[in-house]
């Protein structure tokens, strides 16, 4: 207990050292904390926008398609493939596709388009595609038998083709037997998710409609899934893939979306890298200031220190006092960044972070459309890593002064010699 009186009575002998040491680590604390809520916020706008619209968080394919697709690699989409899928632990909807690339015609326009096949109840409950609806309506569940089919399509290829709600569209497809499909289409629907490839170039229609215009019956290219949590993507596609083997499909892939956007997962990994050496930068700063702040301190007490050691008190006392100053000055440091970078972050969690001041409309990278406002993600970890960490970072800076103080010689310390 008197350690800590010592300990705290030297470091208020020189306040403003102190506190400027203090205010420094609090800074640094505040940065950190502020920059891993935003930069997780971030990344998961990211995950979340990729994943969300088209490619999901797992997909299922024949292998053979998720090495290369190609139309014919096609797999069998059944009610007991259905249920081991949506059975998983994790997996919260599971919704088959058809996906084909043909020509999309209006009058005098055409373009090339990828035509999906979707099932009207369950692709909402995996995507968010339907929610992006800004004219129109989504794909009834039930099939045209025979008439014009209702299709759904993206913004800019509306604009391409120069078509609305109500206007009908010819679509030409290969099918797996080599035939070539076609449909007429009425555009019931138009949507803007922000992701390019779905704004430019998809059609959405019935999954039966589709695989009728491909000869497909019975079979699907993909199977999409939606799970609770993204970044568990990885160990639930091996479950996906462990009961879907024990089921006897072992020509099925499983995939989960760190493979299927391997781009986007490489930028994260970057990120990731990129920011710990910004972390190691801020804690070299502050620990520098941390260090000059007590090596000042025990400099200026060496002749206190050598009276200390000649009138019995020990080293192992004296290392531990200037151990303690260092340990105070990060506790003290930690708690009150730690406290106002907790209070920042929540209210960037709760009102998000407002991109429009330096930006003009939405903010669109790899081919993904972000909101205005950027929401940073919070949890424990997010405050006590950074204030864990600084506190170690002044442990450590504490052992030099500590260090010098206990190799003092008493006689030369109260001379002045030392």
């Amino acid at each position: 207990m008197m350690l800590w009186r010592l300990a705290w009575r030297n470091l208020t002998r020189n306040r403003t050292r102190s506190l400027l040491a203090i205010g420094g680590m609090a800074i640094a604390t505040v940065m950190l904390v502020w920059n891993v809520g935003f930069m997780d916020g971030f990344y998961n706008m990211m995950i979340r926008g990729a994943t969300d619209v088209e490619i999901g968080q797992v997909q299922v394919q024949h292998r053979d398609y998720a090495e290369r697709p190609a139309t014919v690699d096609t797999m069998v989409w059944d009610d007991e493939l259905a249920e081991t899928i949506r059975g998983t632990p994790g997996v919260r909807a599971a919704t088959p596709r058809v996906r084909l690339f043909g020509i999309v015609g209006h009058e005098e326009r055409s373009n090339v388009g990828l035509i999906m096949g979707v099932d009207p109840e369950m692709e909402p409950r995996v995507t968010v595609i339907a929610e992006g609806l800004v004219d129109g309506r989504w794909i009834s569940e039930e099939t045209s038998d025979g008439g014009v089919v209702e299709a759904v399509i993206g913004r800019g290829l509306s604009q391409t083709l120069g078509v609305e709600v109500g206007d009908e569209l010819v679509v030409i497809a290969e099918g797996v037997d080599g035939s070539m499909g076609d449909a007429l289409l009425e555009v019931v629907g138009i949507v803007a998710t922000g992701s390019s490839v779905v704004d430019r170039q998809v059609v959405l229609m019935h999954l039966e409609e589709a695989q009728f215009i491909a000869a497909m019956e019975g079979v699907v290219h993909e199977a999409v899934l939606s799970i609770d949590d993204p970044a568990a993507a990885i160990p639930v596609a091996r479950a996906v893939s462990a009961r879907v083997e024990a089921i006897g499909r072992d020509e099925l892939a499983v995939r989960p979306w760190q493979e299927v956007a391997t781009s986007l997962y490489e930028l994260l990994q970057i990120g990731d890298q990129s920011n710990y050496v910004i972390y190691l930068v801020i804690f070299l700063i502050v620990g520098l200031g941390v260090l000059n702040a007590l090596r000042m301190s025990a400099r200026e007490r060496y002749r206190e220190f050598g009276v200390m050691l000649a009138v019995g008190f020990s080293r192992a006392r004296l290392f531990a006092m200037v151990m303690l100053e260092g340990l105070v000055l990060g506790f003290v440091g930690a708690v009150v960044g730690g406290t106002a970078g907790a209070a920042l972050v929540w209210y960037y969690k709760v009102y998000g972070l407002n991109f429009g001041a330096f930006v003009d409309g939405d903010v669109t990278y790899m081919g993904v459309s972000f909101s205005e406002r950027v929401y940073f993600a919070m949890d424990l970890s997010t405050v006590l890593e950074p204030a864990i960490g600084l506190m170690l970072m002044a442990f450590v800076c504490s052992l030099w002064p500590a260090v010098a103080s206990i190799r003092l010689v008493p006689r030369d310390a109260i001379t002045g010699r030392q």
